[in-house]
């Protein structure tokens, strides 16, 4: 942890209509700070960006090397004679001038701020966090974090918006919730200025849902205003002075103020008195002089504003799209979601909390104190995280680049042949001699080899068929008993960086897959089977092949073509009932007359093969055992540490959630 304390994080919530900022110091574990700026207006600031003509600078600073004044926030908003003002300018099209421009004024001149004001403590290295929707897919992200690199002169990282609130209800102490419970299912609702967005949060992975981002809390502001003209006694002077769009946005920002502040006030004012209302003033000036405007909302005024039809949400009012968009999310996940996190500003409208806890109710709906600075929080601490990961990845690959995992398979791999060799062998005899056998007493095979090949064939497509109890029942137990020595492995390195140990910890192994397989066999008769099967034959073993990792844990399909070791077991068996010289005159080979084959009667053969089978068996699964073991020249061991190693890079990738 010492390598990471001398850093600090700043989570930049750069949004439509608002901005907040916050930083926390990635060695100690305290609440991140939300930085007051120049310009600000409460505890977010107007995402606004002027810079002042040259005229309006001191002769002495009228110079080419001189960089032009920027204003941001409300001073931006309402400075006179700005040479351009940019609002509500956050877009995915950042290859556009004019979105690119004013990001890069504005997040550079905060910046230049906090600079300044020596708002963050000093520090070796500094780590800026943006946050991002999560319906942007990767490439925007990474253009967007070029523009934003060039505004802070740094590197900067760029995240999903979904994963920060995660992390501010987990972490920021904000939100009273059990931690499991934001690592099951969680429907994260941001409603911001120009867009409220959707992301289902299941099990760590984060899906967006692109239907809802046009339900900004912007049409509020864009309907009061539209209601403030209408009603307005000078209205066709008022239209007129608004063709300058400058005019027409801060008339709008007024709107939202007056919005935010009749949302900010107890609700019973306006049940107690219908005459009650918040009154905001604000000039519009034309080549006249100015038009004073008088912004007064009520409640049953809010209540029309509310339920006034959108052309943008295909006429519905904004309070039944965000109910129908809610449901809809509902629907889109596989089960309703156990928690639903509410995040920034617009939030606090307190219809949007009753509206979600009428659909899911109170016990699921979540809401921080500060929701329109939980993104800043929560990107702050994925920052955070994120230096803190650093060191928990390192020791992670320091794990698998050493020799421990590969030893540790290896180690077990004589007990995984051994039963593997038990479970080809185990029941053979009725399983696939004694019908075989059947079968070339009444003719329907023509020589005693062609039943060994017929057996081998069997046995060859029990061991490569994916779906094999007898496999997966082996495979299934050898896993269990490696697995926990794995685990154990990663134990230290999870207690280090404050990870639970069972985020690392390796799932269950399942069969799956299947190969076709050549197999080359060189065979002599078997001349006795007392001697044993393996002192008899030569065989040539495909070996134990094809291990695969799934998303859940290890694969490993044992595939291999015995037939020599079949061929011998079978000419061995034949040797008990003609007798050892007649199995040296390669009887195996010979189509025997009908005569011949039914020397003995068809229950006293299968009562021979029955009677020999325990010890053929025994023998049988040993030679297999020792084969497998023997064609494998290590080979198992590595590829095993290699899909160990990719699992536990993935699971570690998931694991920085846990990190605190």
């Amino acid at each position: 942890m010492s390598k990471t304390s001398d850093a600090v994080v700043v989570g930049f919530d750069l949004g439509h209509g608002e901005t907040a900022v916050a930083w926390a110091h990635t060695g100690k574990n305290s609440v991140p700070n939300v930085i007051d700026l120049k310009g600000r207006g409460g505890r977010q600031h107007v995402t606004a960006v002027a810079t002042l003509p040259p005229e309006t600078l001191p002769p002495d600073a009228q110079s080419p090397d001189v960089q032009p004044t920027v204003l941001v926030g409300e001073d931006a908003v309402w400075a006179r004679d700005v040479d351009r003002l940019y609002l509500a300018f956050k877009s995915p099209h950042v290859d556009r001038e004019e979105v690119r421009r004013p990001v890069q004024l504005f997040v550079g001149k905060i910046r230049q701020d906090i600079d300044d004001m020596r708002t963050i403590p000093a520090a070796k290295r500094v780590e800026w966090v943006f946050g991002a929707p999560s319906g942007w897919d990767r490439a925007i992200m990474d253009a967007y974090a070029q523009v934003l690199a060039d505004a802070v002169r740094g590197p900067v990282t760029v995240v999903p918006e979904s994963r920060a609130a995660l992390l501010y209800a987990r972490d920021a102490g904000e939100v009273r919730v059990d931690v499991d419970r934001l690592l099951g299912s969680v429907l994260v609702t941001d409603l911001g200025s120009s867009t409220t967005d959707f992301t289902a949060v299941i099990g760590r992975s984060a899906r967006p849902f692109d239907y809802g981002t046009r339900l900004g809390a912007h049409l509020i502001d864009k309907t009061i205003l539209a209601r403030v003209v209408e009603r307005h006694p000078e209205r066709a002077r008022l239209e007129e002075a608004l063709d300058d769009t400058t005019e027409r946005l801060k008339l709008e920002l007024r709107c939202r103020q007056a919005k935010e502040q009749f949302f900010r006030t107890d609700p019973e004012r306006f049940v107690r008195d219908a005459r009650e209302m918040i009154v905001v003033t604000h000039p519009v000036f034309d080549a006249g002089g100015r038009v004073l405007v008088v912004i007064e909302l009520s409640g049953a005024d809010m209540a029309e504003v509310l339920d006034t039809p959108q052309p943008a949400l295909e006429q519905r009012s904004w309070r039944q799209a965000y109910r129908d968009d809610l449901i809809q999310a509902a629907d889109e996940m596989p089960a309703d979601p156990d928690v639903v996190l509410l995040t920034g500003g617009a939030s606090r409208m307190r219809f949007v909390q009753e509206i979600t806890s009428e659909v899911f109710g109170d016990d699921r709906v979540l809401l921080g104190a500060e929701p329109e600075v939980a993104i800043a929080r929560g990107l702050a601490l994925a920052g955070r995280t994120s230096v803190r990961a650093e060191g928990f990845r390192k020791d992670v690959r320091k794990l698998l680049a050493g020799d421990r995992i590969e030893s540790l398979i290896a180690d077990r791999l004589p007990a995984l042949t051994d039963e593997l060799g038990r479970a080809a062998a185990d029941g053979i005899t009725d399983r696939h001699i004694v019908g075989a056998m059947r079968r070339w007493r009444s003719g329907s095979i023509r020589t005693l080899n062609d039943v060994a090949k017929e057996v081998a064939a069997g046995v060859h497509g029990e061991l490569t068929d994916p779906d094999n109890p007898t496999i997966t029942k082996v495979v299934v137990a050898w896993q269990n008993d490696l697995l926990p020595d794995i685990n154990e492995l990663t134990r230290p390195v999870c207690e280090r960086w404050h990870v639970p140990p069972a985020s690392m910890a390796l799932s269950p192994i399942r069969l799956s897959g299947s190969k076709d397989w050549r197999i080359s066999v060189d065979v002599g008769p078997a001349t006795s089977m007392l001697t044993g099967i393996a002192a008899t034959v030569g065989v040539a073993v495909a070996g134990v092949l094809a291990m695969t990792l799934f998303g859940g844990g290890v694969a490993i399909i044992a595939t291999t073509g015995p037939l020599g070791v079949i061929i011998a077991f079978v000419a061995g068996l034949w040797a008990l009932f003609v007798g050892m010289e007649a199995a040296k005159e390669r009887i195996g080979d010979v189509n025997l007359p009908a005569m011949v084959r039914e020397l003995r009667s068809e229950d006293k053969l299968v009562a021979k093969l029955r009677e020999k089978a325990a010890v053929n068996e025994a023998a049988l699964a040993t030679s297999l055992g020792r084969q497998f073991a023997a064609d494998d020249d290590g080979d198992i061991a590595r590829q095993l540490n290699q899909l160990v190693a990719r699992e536990l890079e993935r699971l570690a990738e998931e694991a920085e959630l846990l990190i605190s």
